[in-house]
């Protein structure tokens, strides 16, 4: 046994291979990220597990890649300059959470719009962890006095955007070793990415231009 003392992976020993891991990774992925094109990085129950080791993977890999490292959920604030003025954008993000029905269709839309109209300020809420994709808009009124007594302030609807960010975890595979989610008897969801497209509409109100921002969701 003393000759293969080295072999064995002990629990002093697994940061060190986490970081080599994390080390290798993020040498492929700096060749095609740019720190300034990142808003940054959610984490997640998976990588958490490994903090008992000592080590957040996620954390780790953010710093050697110089970009934001934003911990379970964040408010992420986003300015958009057009013409003279500077409008805000407000991004609520969280990795989401399981439950629910997950094998049911629209569990995960009802439960995460649930979440998203719990918190104040934000205008696109993003979710993950269920492995699927799919976005909604879901307005709200809001008034808008003139300043004056007496006057029924003016009313517009106020689009915000709840959407889950997709998934790349096959259901089904051609192999006879059945995948994490073909066991767990979920149903087949799109794969890919989901992309938001942020832009700017001008509406009148009150005799006065304003701007509002305006959400085009991938697949809605």
């Amino acid at each position: 046994m003393e000759d293969l003392k080295d072999k064995f992976i002990t629990r002093e020993s697994y940061p060190r291979m986490v970081d080599a891991e994390i080390e290798d990774y993020a040498s492929i992925l700096s060749k095609y990220t740019k720190p300034e094109e990142w808003l940054g990085h959610i984490s997640g129950n998976h990588p958490l597990v490994m903090t008992e080791y000592g080590v957040d993977p996620l954390e780790r890999l953010c710093v050697i890649l110089g970009h934001n490292y934003l911990g379970y959920s964040a408010f992420v604030p986003v300015s958009i300059k057009y013409h003279s003025s500077l409008v805000s954008c407000m991004i609520m993000a969280h990795h989401g959470f399981g439950g629910g029905g997950a094998r049911k269709e629209g569990s995960g839309l009802n439960a995460y719009i649930d979440h998203a109209l719990r918190y104040e300020g934000w205008d696109v809420a993003l979710y993950g962890h269920r492995h699927d994709k799919w976005a909604k808009t879901v307005p709200r009124i809001k008034p808008q006095s003139h300043g004056k007594q007496h006057k029924p302030a003016w009313v517009r609807a106020v689009d915000r955007k709840v959407a889950q960010c997709g998934t790349y975890l096959r259901t089904l595979s051609h192999s006879k070793y059945p995948t994490y989610s073909e066991k767990a008897g979920y149903p087949p969801r799109p794969i890919g990415a989901l992309i938001i497209r942020i832009g700017l509409s001008r509406i009148r109100e009150g005799g006065r231009d304003n701007l509002t921002l305006k959400f085009n969701g991938s697949n809605e």
